[in-house]
């Protein structure tokens, strides 16, 4: 009796299980996921195996019982499972356009023997010895050296090509009263460049913020580990608009450029006017690292370049009105890049060696030297009723451009440098290990004329760099590199070879007092050295 009731029961548990198999089955044939064999089932839900995409304007195949292919159409509206359609080009078709970002990730360590610089090696006055900051070291790490960026090229319309760049880097603006940790961890973004091109049968147009056209930007750099721009290097970006037209020969190409840039002077009615003509040679080309970057194929080239400018300014009284004074700065620059032992692929350029150099002078040109002014400032008002509260001049122009002389006229800052840069590729491994090395320097001969005796301690007249340098490609996108530093300033007060400290009253530079020449003081010179590790991953 037992037995028969157990299969009683099992039986009806199995009519029970199968009629609702069958309704399940009935309601799932318009919305259940397709099952496996199934090719009349939609295929628009059917899940895609993890190493799939579906795209969900095109069609799929499903696998028929039969082993018939029946071909199945995917629904247009994306599900749970299915990617976003892509946005829609402005134009064209989404493959035609070329969208690659690029960059890389970098670690500096640094060590200074002076309290100088922070990253770069810029310009500013070198601590003298005998003070704290002159005479104690300063040890860095830093990645706010790393870089993101992303070219786009657009489909070719009506005979018009056009590009744009955009370029970023961790270097802008930090609050002044921000923490030390701060400034270095949570490095503000900067942009770097942001334009677009736009290449025609006639000219070429460039437009937005890119290198100087004065100094043919990155064309000529030198290989080195360190930041660039080094002293005396001209190295600037600026919004502009550009007009170049390339002419091919042979293997003799020339470009001429003309470009309106933004003003030197903050309230200038007038921009900058750049203008610059390159010859190459592609006959004979070889390897070249723009800074600490990865090398190319560069040919012979020689590139010469001007910039002229316009300063308009306040008259030098505590209350000018609309009283205005104005004066012009120009400067040239003449660059050149010679392969002295040619590569001829970038596969293997082994034993390659290559020249950078550069000459430029000018007067009110000192922001196309990266962070130059010298230590020129306007100099202070006269106050001759003693007003408790001094009188200050209303300057509109960044230090170092212009100031006014005894007699109260506008007057220009000229600057001369050169910058003289060496490469060259060991044959190990098809050139992944390289030395380079330069030297440069920068003077100007009126910087002292044109700032009052009192402040003769507050300038340099001379700027001497020397660096040296080897890299490893660890492998092609991943290297290592070596460099050591050291830069010299001559300021404008003179004492003697051997000072003492403190043994000469006088006016005084901080704490320390300026001597009178010849008999003891400080020191007319300073200098800092600086060893430098960086690992970069380029992509």
């Amino acid at each position: 009796m037992n037995h028969r009731a157990l299969a009683a029961f099992g039986i009806s548990i199995a009519l029970l299980s199968g009629h609702a198999r069958a309704q399940d089955d009935d309601d799932d044939a318009e919305s259940a996921p397709a099952k496996k064999g199934d090719a009349s089932a939609p295929a628009a839900t059917a899940k895609p195996p993890a190493s799939q995409e579906v795209d969900t304007s095109t069609t799929v195949k499903a696998k028929a019982p039969d082993s018939h292919d029946a071909v199945a159409t995917v629904a247009a509206e994306p599900t749970e499972t299915s990617p976003a359609p892509e946005r829609a080009p402005v134009y064209g078709k989404r493959g035609d356009w070329f969208v690659a970002p690029y960059g890389y990730a970098r670690l500096d360590a640094l060590e200074d023997s002076t309290q100088s610089f922070e990253d770069g090696i810029q310009p500013n006055l070198i601590a003298r010895p005998g003070t704290y900051r002159g005479d104690h070291q300063r040890s860095s790490f830093t990645a706010r050296d790393s870089r993101l960026g992303v070219f786009v090229g657009a489909p070719t319309f009506e005979g018009v090509r056009s590009s744009a760049q955009i370029e970023l880097d961790f270097y802008g603006l930090v609050p002044s009263d921000a923490r030390r940790a701060d400034s270095v961890i949570f490095g503000p973004v900067r942009i770097r460049h942001a334009f677009l091109k736009m290449e025609t049968k006639v000219v070429d147009v460039v437009a937005g913020q890119y290198y100087d056209l004065f100094g043919w930007g990155s064309y000529f750099y030198p290989a080195t580990v360190a930041y660039l721009g080094v002293p005396g290097m001209v190295y600037h970006r600026a919004p502009q608009l550009r007009l170049e037209k390339k002419i091919r020969a042979g293997d003799i190409e020339v470009m001429a450029a003309v470009a309106a840039v933004r003003a030197g002077e903050r309230d200038s009615g007038v921009p900058d006017g750049q203008a610059g003509l390159k010859i190459a040679y592609n006959g004979w080309s070889g390897a070249a690292i723009p800074g600490f970057g990865r090398p190319v194929l560069a040919p012979l080239s020689v590139g010469v370049s001007g910039v002229i400018r316009h300063f308009q300014t306040p008259a030098f009284e505590s209350e000018p009105g609309s009283h205005s004074v104005s004066t012009n700065g120009s400067g040239v620059s003449v660059d050149v890049l010679i392969p002295i032992i040619p590569a001829k692929a970038m596969t293997d350029h082994g034993n390659a060696l290559t020249f950078t150099g550069e000459f430029s002078t000018g007067t009110g040109i000192a922001d196309m030297y990266t962070g130059m002014d010298g230590g020129s400032r306007f100099p202070t008002l006269p106050n001759p009723s003693n007003n408790p509260i001094a009188p200050t001049y209303a300057s509109n122009v960044d230090p170092g451009l212009v100031t006014f002389d005894r007699n109260s006229n506008l007057k220009t800052v000229n600057w001369q440098a050169f910058v003289l840069g060496g490469q060259y590729y060991l044959p190990i491994g098809g050139g992944r290990v390289w030395v380079a090395g330069i030297y440069s320097q920068i003077k100007s001969n009126n910087i002292k004329t044109l700032t009052p005796s009192t402040s003769y301690g507050g300038i340099f007249t001379k700027m001497e760099y020397i660096d040296a340098n080897v890299g490893w490609d660890i492998t092609p996108a991943l290297v290592l590199g070596l460099s050591f530093q050291t830069v010299k300033q001559t300021f404008g007060d003179v004492s003697a070879p051997d000072p003492v400290y403190g043994a000469n009253p006088g006016t005084s530079l901080g704490s320390v007092q300026i001597g009178v020449p010849g008999t003891g003081g400080v020191p007319a010179s300073a200098r800092n050295n600086r060893g430098q590790l960086s690992l970069a991953l380029f992509f």
